[in-house]
């Protein structure tokens, strides 16, 4: 009994703010700060994420030049995975493995196509329009950091 109390709570205080707030109560449930698609670093490419269940579901949308020197969509030629290498890079998710540590912390593997290998890092959200994207060398204690800006939020049926 008093678990089904609980749940009609929270049912209505999701309804409540979506209500206060004109979204629907599954978009009020659902909505991740982290969701969004975001500009890379040197502005070459868009990142896609959305909140899955208990990780990050994402993927590279877009990249400033998505075609080699003879027209053809750029592959995952560098990757270890022999399999993996005839993959066009739009489509890869580059987030891997993501937990979620803190309300804006999530660490995992990051996968980098220009050199197909993947590192320990994690992504951290300094605000709404902002992602700190880190990833760290295994062997050397070397780590390099990216900013990540906003291009847009998720529409409701992405």
């Amino acid at each position: 009994m008093r678990f089904a109390f609980i749940i009609v709570v929270t049912t209505l205080t999701v309804f409540c703010h979506s209500v206060a707030f004109g979204q629907s109560a599954s978009e009020a449930k659902m909505q991740s700060p982290f969701e969004g698609v975001w500009l890379t670093k040197n502005g070459d490419s868009h990142v896609k994420i959305s909140q899955c269940e208990k990780t990050l579901c994402n993927e590279i949308i877009w990249l400033k030049e998505p075609n080699d020197k003879k027209g053809k969509p750029h592959t995952d030629k560098l990757n270890k995975n022999p399999n993996e290498r005839g993959r066009p890079i739009i489509g890869i998710p580059i987030l891997l493995n993501m937990t979620q540590v803190s309300k804006t912390k999530w660490v995992g593997r990051l996968y980098k196509p220009r050199d197909g290998k993947s590192y320990k890092g994690h992504v951290r959200l300094i605000n709404a329009q902002k992602l700190e994207v880190k990833g760290c060398h295994a062997v050397f204690p070397i780590c390099k950091t990216q900013i990540w800006k906003k291009v847009r939020d998720l529409e409701s049926n992405e």
